[in-house]
Order: C-alpha cells, then structure tokens, then sequence
C-alpha cells in the first residue's frame, strides 16, 4: 500500500510540473475605484490601489498569493468631514482556469492586518485596526512576461481596535465592505 501511494505521488508530481507553465512567479500593480458600505456608508466611493500583487504558481491551475491593497475616501456628515484610508495585506491560494482568451484567477485572501486611519478636518485623527476576507478575483489578458488584468475584489473586514489621537477607545466593532474594480499591470518571472 505505501509503494502504492508513494508511486501515485511521484506521478502526481511530475504530471503538474510536467503541465506546469514556464512562468511561475508574478509581480503586478493597480489602481481603480473603490466603493465603502458598512458602517462606513456614510463615505464616498474613492480611490483604490494594489501597491503589490503576487502570486507563485504551483501548476497550471493552482498557486498562491499575497498583496498589499489600499482605499481612499472622503466623508462629509453633519458638518463632520475629512479623509480615511483603508488598507489590507493579505494571503491566499490561488485558483485559475481558462475564460476564452483570458485567464480567470480566483483569489480568496485573509487580510490578517487591516488598518485604517481617518484625519478629521477639525484636526482629530482616529487610527483602527482589524482584519478582513477578501474575495479577489483577475481576469488576466496578454502574452510573455507583461500582461494586464482587470481585477474584481471584496473586502469584508471588521475593525475591533481603535485610538483617536492616542486615546484607545473601548468596545470597538465598525465593519467596513468595500466593492474594488481596476486594471492591473503585471511581470511574469
């Protein structure tokens, strides 16, 4: 039985890398628009970035990946206004398969970091920190070692930890759901 399954693995193995594409490795960037619910509602849609995308790719179909996203936005709300940024990093496999002439990478990520930080135009400044799951998914387009994607995410997070200049504040709990879509650049190694 153990040469039984030590012969399966062996096979196993060299099928994926027999199968396995000649880039395994990719770096990428993005930019797009990004939407805020939760209890951040009362904030406008703003600005996202991916200040790093990448993924290592154990086959064809299977891999990992990790990035470092971010969110601005604007608020104005009974005279109360100012700017927050949101920004996760996070990791998760990596799934892709073939849609047409693209390629579809589905990216379920957990954001073990998220911060978030909102400067008051009053001068206050309230820093919150939590985590969140991401739902990422890239429809990657192109040849060679650049390509291009169109990149579809969801960010459900939770703050649970929160100090509005230096002062920690007490039984914390502000989810943040935020709908991102961009283009992305990315180089194959």
């Amino acid at each position: 039985m153990k040469k039984l399954l030590l012969i399966g693995a062996l096979a196993l193995f060299i099928s994926n890398n027999v199968n396995a594409q000649d880039s395994k490795f990719y770096l990428g960037i993005g930019v797009g628009y990004a939407s805020a619910g939760g209890d951040f509602d009362d904030h406008d849609g703003g600005i996202a970035f991916d200040f790093f995308d990448m993924g290592y790719r154990f086959n064809e179909s299977w891999g990992v990946t990790l990035g470092l996203n971010s969110a601005g936005h604007t608020f104005d709300d009974e005279g109360v206004s100012g700017t927050t940024g949101v920004a996760t990093f996070a990791i998760g496999p990596m799934y892709s398969f073939p849609a047409g002439n693209m390629r579809w990478d589905f990216k379920p990520q957990y954001a073990f970091s998220m911060a978030g930080v909102s400067d008051y135009d009053a001068g206050a400044e309230l820093e919150a920190k939590g985590s969140a799951f991401i739902l990422g998914n890239s429809l990657v387009m192109g040849q060679g070692s650049w390509q291009w994607s169109i990149d579809l995410d969801y960010v459900m997070g939770n703050f649970d930890s929160a100090e509005i200049d230096g002062v920690d504040l007490t039984d914390v709990d502000a989810d943040y759901n935020s709908f991102r879509i961009g283009v992305g650049l990315r180089y194959n190694f």
